[in-house]
C-alpha cells in the first residue's frame, strides 16, 4: 500500500497513514487503535465514554428501586405461596405438582422483571437486573415462608425441579430489564 492515497497519519500512530476518522469526534485513528462499536469506528477515547449518564439510575432511585423492590417481592412471595397452595389443594400427584410449581415460579419472572423495570423508570441500568433476580429469589424464600403458615409440605420449593424453575424465573426477570 503506498502513502498515496493516505492525505493523513493517525493521530496516536504518526507511522501509519489513515483516512479513517471516528464516527462522534473525528479524530484521525488507524485500524491498531480503532475500536468497532454498534454505531461505527471509535477512538481509544469516544470509546470508554459508556453510557450517556440520563440511562443510568441515580443513588436516589437506585435507593427507591431497591426498597419498592423488596415490598414487591413480599407481594410476590405471598402470591406465589397462594398460587401453590390452590396447586396442593388439586388432585396432582408429586411429580405434576412439582413441575407446575417450577412453572408457576419460573413464569413469575415476568412479573417481577416488568415490576423492577417500570419501578426503575425504565432506565437501561445493569444494576437493575441484579435487583431483579434478588427480588425473585426474595419471593422465592418469602413464599416459602408463607408456605410454612399455609401448612403446604416445603418439598414444593426444595426440589430439584422447583430450584429449576427459579433460575429459569431469575434469568426472565433479569431478561426484561436488560438494557
Amino acid at each position: 500500500m503506498t502513502n498515496d492515497t493516505f492525505d493523513s497519519t493517525c493521530l496516536r500512530h504518526p507511522e501509519v497513514a489513515s483516512n479513517l476518522r471516528c464516527g462522534r469526534c473525528g479524530d484521525l485513528i488507524c485500524p491498531q487503535c480503532m475500536v468497532q462499536s454498534p454505531v461505527g469506528a471509535r477512538c481509544p477515547e469516544c470509546s470508554s465514554i459508556g453510557q450517556p449518564t440520563i440511562f443510568r439510575a441515580t443513588s436516589g432511585e437506585m435507593t427507591r428501586t431497591i426498597a419498592l423492590s423488596a415490598l414487591g417481592a413480599i407481594g410476590f412471595g405471598v402470591g406465589f405461596a397462594l398460587m401453590v397452595w390452590v396447586l396442593f389443594k388439586l388432585p396432582l400427584n408429586h411429580n405434576i405438582g412439582a413441575v407446575a410449581v417450577a412453572m408457576v415460579v419460573g413464569l413469575g419472572g415476568i412479573p417481577v422483571g416488568e415490576f423492577v423495570r417500570r419501578v426503575g423508570k425504565y432506565k437501561l441500568d445493569t444494576r437493575l437486573r441484579i435487583v431483579a433476580a434478588i427480588t425473585v429469589m426474595a419471593a422465592w424464600i418469602i413464599a416459602q415462608i408463607a408456605a410454612n403458615f399455609l401448612n403446604i409440605d416445603i418439598y414444593w420449593f426444595t426440589n430439584i425441579v422447583a430450584l429449576l424453575g427459579l433460575g429459569v424465573g431469575v434469568y426472565i426477570a433479569m431478561n426484561r430489564v436488560k438494557p
